[in-house]
């Protein structure tokens, strides 16, 4: 249960990245894809950091990981919008 935070943090660098290959390759649907990633994504980052405190395993390391791939994340998604709608 303690590695469930971490788990949600990374999970939106794959959510990131699928949301990219989503954007380049533009299979069917991929718009609804891509919206469906970015729920999630968000919903993660809500998540994670609630479910951290409540564990007690909030930490300034785990805190600076979640900015730093926050970050990450909306990079990756801005490439994407662009990729889709230039």
């Amino acid at each position: 249960m303690d590695r469930l935070p971490l788990m949600l943090i990374y999970s939106r660098i794959v959510l990131g990245v699928a949301i990219l290959a989503m954007a380049v390759l533009q299979p069917s649907f991929y718009r609804l894809f891509i919206v469906a990633f970015m729920t999630v994504g968000l919903l993660s980052d809500i998540f994670d950091g609630i479910i951290a405190r409540r564990l007690g395993i909030s930490t300034e390391k785990l805190r600076r990981l979640d900015s730093t791939i926050d970050t990450i994340f909306w990079v990756l998604i801005l490439i994407a919008t662009y990729l889709v709608a230039p």
